[in-house]
This record gives structure tokens, C-alpha cells and sequence, in this order.
């Protein structure tokens, strides 16, 4: 062939033209079928909640089913291997928060990811915890629980469900100068049945289903760990505004697995954000009242989870021991 054109070399220019050809075909048509949403939380909690409402106003945007599928358990490891055990492709997304990205790492030495595994698309929501009694609790204030935890260190009982709120109530009883006799549990129903019935003291809950029980009578709500005080709360304190240092919110994003074309993780951001902003999101939050939408960035997300590990690198090897988690 003329020029030194071969039939091999011209082969090669093909395949390279057709390669360059299909790489914007394949950001354009993204998504071309269904996508599946893995929740780490089981049904009908407000993580739950938030995750539906959101594939549903997804689905409508982008023309294609959005599957949700719970995956609880393991401190969230099940889920984290439903996506990892997933394609690279952007079809698989996990909803995220501090305890998969900060504390599993921080606590355990074995786990089967890194939290560079993952490349958070965008973040999701951020809320607050509450510090709660029965509505006969011996406690009216902070300031009653403070002198009760000095006179009798671990004689206050507290109860959490997660690692998070583990670490987080664990942290609260250090700032406070005391420590308290840790409950775990498997869901908020167990926490309210026992500080009703007078066998706890106090649970470190998602703001969520505190409200209305609150305003029922049927809860007492100590102190919100939020930076100012909850506009659905407003009657209650911080816990800062009694001159303890501590805050503690839990944030969420949604994440795919790293390796995902950038292109991809780009144009599913950008849905994701158009359904964040959009009015049905921003009237299901404002009728919830106690979750903050946070669209903010992958990037933002990664500096949280870098902030997250630098500061409770230090508590967490301390209280290790404390909230019951092996460190191996």
C-alpha cells in the first residue's frame, strides 16, 4: 500500500478512531438502563426515608428505574460489599456517612476496604443528634446530668444504635468529664420501650423521631449537639450553650466504586444535584424539619471524611475499649 499504509497499520488506526468515537457516546447515553441505590440502613428509618423519596425524583429525572435495596448489618459492611462486589460502571451507588469513612477504619485494622475505595459523587444531608429522657427523668437539664455523672462515674446508663452514635455518646461523656454505663440496641423503638419503662437513663438519637414524641409529652429533650439550636427544637438548648465543647452531626453522600469513568461520576452528579435542588426534595425536608439537604461536592466529601479521621484519630484509640469494638 502506498505511504507505508499496511493492512495491519490501518487496522490499528480503525480501532483506535472507533475507541475514540464511543468514549462520548458512552458519557452521552449514561444512564442507559437501570440503577440500583444500596442503603445501609433497614426500612423505615429516616435514612431509609430520605433514600426513596430521592430515587424516586431520580428515576422521573433521568427516564430509568432506580432500584433501592436495603443492606443493614456489620456496621455497614454488607452494604459496603454489595458495591464493591458491583461493576465500576455507575450503576451501583451507596449511601454513605462518618461510620464507613471514619470510624470502621479508625476502630479496625482487618476491614475489607479503604475508604479509598470509593469516590463520593455528591454529598446528601447533614443532621443533628439530641441527648433524650423519659419525660419523668430525674434529669431536667444538662446541668443535672453533669453534677449526677461527677457523684457516680458509669452510674448513668445511655443508650445508642450504631457505632456512630456510639462514638459520638462515648465523646459527650469525656467533654462532660465523666463516663456513661453504654446500652447498645438495635433500633430507636428498643431505646424509647426502655427509657419509658425506667431501664435506661438517656439514649444519643437522630433528631428525626424525637420530635413528635417530644411534643406528645413523651419524651424529654436535653440538649441538641447541633451548633445552633434546631428550629423544630427551639425550646432546647445546645449542648455548647452549657459550656461543653461538643457538637455531633452525621452526614450522608452517595458514593460509587473507584475506577468509575470520570465522565460517568461527572454526569451522575450532575442529576443528582438537579434532584437535591429540586422543589419535591426541598418540600419533603422542609415537612421533615430535621434534616438538612447538603449537595455540596465529591471533593467537599472527601475533605469531611480527611477531617473526620484527623479528628477522632486520637478519641477513638482511646475509647476503643470503652464502647465494646475490638481493635484488630
Amino acid at each position: 500500500m502506498h505511504h507505508g499504509l499496511t493492512r495491519r497499520s490501518l487496522t490499528g488506526l480503525l480501532a483506535s478512531s472507533a475507541l475514540a468515537c464511543a468514549l462520548p457516546v458512552r458519557a452521552h447515553s449514561y444512564p442507559s438502563r437501570s440503577l440500583r441505590m444500596v442503603l445501609p440502613v433497614g426500612t423505615g428509618g429516616g435514612g431509609d426515608t430520605l433514600g426513596r423519596v430521592i430515587a424516586e425524583q431520580l428515576s422521573t429525572q433521568i427516564r430509568q428505574p432506580v432500584i433501592v435495596e436495603n443492606k443493614p448489618g456489620a456496621d455497614g459492611l454488607i452494604a459496603m460489599q454489595s458495591l464493591l462486589s458491583a461493576p465500576a460502571d455507575g450503576y451501583t451507588m451507596l449511601l454513605i456517612g462518618p461510620q464507613p469513612m471514619v470510624f470502621n477504619p479508625l476502630l479496625r485494622t482487618n476491614l475489607p476496604y479503604t475508604p479509598t475505595d470509593l469516590v463520593p459523587v455528591i454529598g446528601v444531608s447533614r443532621a443533628w443528634t439530641v441527648l433524650v429522657a423519659a419525660a419523668n427523668s430525674r434529669f431536667s437539664t444538662l446541668a443535672d446530668l453533669q453534677t449526677a455523672m461527677r457523684k457516680e462515674p458509669e452510674a448513668v446508663s445511655l443508650g445508642t444504635s450504631g457505632l456512630s452514635y456510639q462514638v459520638g455518646a462515648t465523646l459527650l461523656g469525656t467533654k462532660m468529664g465523666g463516663r456513661f454505663r453504654h446500652v447498645s440496641y438495635r433500633s430507636f423503638p428498643q431505646i424509647l420501650n426502655d427509657l419509658n419503662v425506667g431501664v435506661l437513663d438517656l439514649a444519643l438519637v437522630d433528631t428525626t423521631p424525637v420530635v413528635p414524641l417530644a411534643a406528645a409529652g413523651k419524651l424529654r429533650v436535653l440538649a441538641s449537639a447541633s451548633k445552633e439550636r434546631e428550629p423544630v427544637l427551639a425550646d432546647v438548648p445546645t449542648v455548647r450553650e452549657s459550656g461543653i465543647d461538643f457538637d455531633f452531626a452525621l452526614w450522608t453522600a452517595l458514593a460509587v466504586r473507584a475506577g468509575t469513568p470520570g465522565e460517568i461520576v461527572r454526569s451522575l452528579e450532575a442529576e443528582l444535584r438537579k434532584t437535591l435542588t429540586g422543589n419535591a426534595l426541598r418540600d419533603f425536608a422542609q415537612r421533615l424539619g430535621t434534616t438538612r439537604l447538603s449537595p455540596v461536592s465529591g471533593s467537599e466529601i472527601d475533605a469531611e471524611v480527611a477531617s473526620g479521621l484527623a479528628r477522632f484519630k486520637d478519641p477513638v484509640a482511646e475509647i476503643a475499649a470503652q464502647i465494646g469494638v475490638e481493635k484488630r
